[in-house]
């Protein structure tokens, strides 16, 4: 009851609270608060966004909204289920709740942290949620968008699928792309394109004001270097510091799960680097893109 009393809405209730139970809080940001719910007709449970918004933000937050409604629903994405908006009188603001499928409460950056042996990242598994990976961008360039914040604390695992099932969320930053490569000029304007992302993820030409669904594909490489790597050799250095200086250590050479003839070891270190390489290329234009991955020699 204390939890409940702590993020309910007086001005809310018509619109989301005499729908919905509030059944836990899932995590605070800056946005607002992302709390476990119960819808009440037919007691399904979601997670709900709820977004604390004022005349300055509430065009960004529909932005999300309708990049949501565009994008359409992928296995490879948390599935939305519906929205509300309520328009605050006693102050001025108001909040948006998105209701979208409930995930697992750990993430793809808990799930690093935690399973750091060869062990616990079996190349069967890894493989797949690469796959899983490319063709939720494959899904989602195809549809004319960029991410723009790919990244293993925006990637879920789906519930009741034993942290075997990816789901990529947050779209928040998502923007259309445009066939020539760059963004159209009035997002570029409202969302401050230049910069924007997670920079220890972003591309290095997301930097500027022109770069495509490329950036995707730089953020993937990199997330795929963090599940294949285990552990970065050089003091000092993470993973994705050593792979944006193109001063790959020998020590990377060695595969962590492989079997069979010393060829076949060498054969699969060769395209393993390569993998890495392609996806992380300095030069947009050489990074393969979404369904190319899905059919690369290294993940077959």
């Amino acid at each position: 009851m204390q939890v409940k009393n702590q993020i309910f809405c007086q001005e809310c209730t018509k619109v989301f609270h005499d729908n919905y139970d509030i059944l836990n809080v899932l995590g605070h940001g800056s946005f607002g608060v992302v709390f476990h719910s119960q819808r009440k007709r037919d007691e399904q449970q979601f997670a709900v966004k709820r977004l604390d918004l004022d005349a300055a933000t509430l065009p960004l937050a529909a932005r999300e909204v309708n990049n949501i409604s565009s994008i359409g629903r992928h296995p490879g994405y948390i599935i939305f289920e519906e929205v509300f908006w309520n328009e605050h009188h006693t102050q001025p603001a108001g909040h948006l709740y998105i209701v979208m499928e409930l995930c697992e409460q750990i993430t793809l950056r808990e799930w690093l942290k935690e399973s750091n042996t060869a062990q616990s990242r079996p190349w069967n598994l890894i493989k797949d949620w690469i796959k899983q990976l490319a063709c939720a961008l494959d899904h989602l360039h195809q549809k004319g968008f960029i991410h723009r914040d790919l990244k293993p604390a925006n990637v879920f695992f789906a519930i009741g699928m034993d942290l075997k099932k990816l789901k990529i969320g947050d779209f928040g930053l998502a923007v259309r792309a445009m066939q020539n490569g760059g963004l159209k000029n009035e997002e570029t304007e409202q969302n401050h394109t230049a910069g924007a992302g997670t920079p220890y993820y972003m591309a290095p030409e997301q930097t500027s004001k022109v770069y495509d669904e490329k950036v995707d594909i730089f953020a993937l490489g990199l997330i795929s270097a963090e599940l294949i790597i285990l552990d970065s050799p050089t003091q000092g250095f993470c993973t994705n510091d050593i792979i944006r200086s193109g001063q790959w250590p020998r020590e990377w050479m060695d595969y962590p799960d492989a079997v069979g003839s010393w060829l076949c070891l060498f054969i699969l270190v060769y395209l393993q680097l390569q993998f890495l390489s392609e996806l992380t290329s300095l030069n947009p234009v050489e990074r393969p893109t979404a369904a190319q991955i899905l059919i690369h020699p290294f993940i077959q």
